[in-house]
Order: C-alpha cells, then structure tokens, then sequence
C-alpha cells in the first residue's frame, strides 16, 4: 500500500471488521497491534481510527486507549428513519420506471441470495443484499442518493451482522425481497413503498430485543 491508499486501505479494513462484528464492542483497540498485523506505521491506523470516531464507531478516551463503540440505540434508529425516508420514496419510483431488464437483475440477486441463505454464508448474504438495494436506486437514476446513504446504513449494518437468526432471518430477507421484486414487477408503487418500509423497520425488532435485555453491545 502506497501512502493514501495505505490510510484508505486501513480505514476501510477496520470499518468492515467492526461492521462485520469481528471487531466486537467495547473490544480494546491497539494501534500497534493493527500496525503490525497489516505491516504498516502507526500514522494510517492512527488516521482510520480518527475517521471512524467521527463516525461513531468507535470511542477514543484520551488517557485510556480507543475501544470499538457500542450499538448505539439513537444512532441506529435515526439512521433507519433517514433509510426508510429514502427508499421507500425510490422504491416507488422505480416502480414507474422498471425494464424487464431491471427485473431481470433483480431476479438473478434473489436468486443468489437464496443460494447463500441456504449455505448458512451471511458475509454473501449481506453484500447480496446491498446489491438489491443498489440495482433499485439504479432504475430510476437515483444511485448518487445510495451513495449518500452509505455512511448513514454502517450503524444499521453493525446490528444486523450482530442479531442475524439463521436460517429463520435470512429466509425472511429473501422472502421480503421477493415481496418487492414482485411489486416492482406490478409497477405497483404503493405495493412496492409498503414492502420496502416493512423490510427496513425489520431492523427495530432486534434493536428493542437487545435494549430490553440490556445487551452490552447496545447503549442509548
């Protein structure tokens, strides 16, 4: 890695571990242990992690070393209404504007998804899923909104990887999705931002399982 790309490729390693939830909260992060492992100075990891604060995934403590942050309650729900907001609004959009080429697209991920639900694969699974959302913006022309999205969806993403029930979650991934592809298939816009807002409030039922128990991975 070369100077940028060294801070980038770091950054971007870091946040998948969190995300994925090999980094787990409250996890202590040592800036010479991710240096050595990934064989690079201090200076990029010292960088992504600054990054990642102002993201809020992790916790810098001056005096006490950084720790991968906590789910954070208001975070994730904050983020799942500005997703919702979004997408329910594209997905009736691209309700008006779906090919048989766009549907086509859709079928196939479906597909593939159902293949990795069945092999228990969730890392698949997941970036099959981004795929989905992806190819919906694509078809009305609204991917620069996706793209704004993606920092937003992390604290969303942390959860799901943390509270996935298999096989039970991922087959009501799929089946949702279908739910949607088949609306879309309608062009039936109504049907569509109804199946999207029940797929993405999905997310909240862990969120409140996990705050009733008072888990330590999730605080307010």
């Amino acid at each position: 890695m070369k100077t940028r790309s060294t801070a980038q490729g770091v950054y971007e390693w870091l946040r998948g571990e969190i995300v994925m939830n090999v980094l787990k909260p409250q996890e202590p992060i040592r800036e010479g242990a991710i240096a050595e492992r990934l064989g690079v100075s201090r200076t990029p990891v010292r960088e992504a992690l600054l990054r990642l604060a102002d993201l809020g995934l992790v916790d810098i403590f001056p005096q006490s070393g950084t720790r991968v942050a906590p789910i954070r309650v208001s975070k994730v729900r904050a983020a799942q209404l500005i997703r919702e907001a979004v997408e329910v609004e594209v997905v009736a959009r691209a309700a008006e504007a779906a090919t048989p080429a766009d549907l086509a697209a859709l079928d196939a991920i479906i597909e593939d998804q159902t293949r990795a639900s069945e092999r228990g694969d969730m890392r698949r699974l997941f970036e099959l899923d981004e795929a989905f959302h992806r190819a919906i913006f694509a078809i009305p022309g609204c991917l620069a909104a996706a793209d704004e999205l993606e920092d937003i969806k992390l604290h969303l993403n942390r959860l799901r990887y943390l509270s996935v029930d298999w096989p039970r979650s991922a087959g009501h991934i799929v089946a949702e999705h279908r739910t949607i592809a088949d609306a879309l298939a309608a062009h039936d816009g109504a049907a569509a931002a109804s199946a999207m807002r029940l797929h993405l409030r999905a997310i909240l039922v862990p969120l409140d399982l996990m705050s009733r128990r008072a888990d330590a991975a999730i605080a307010l």
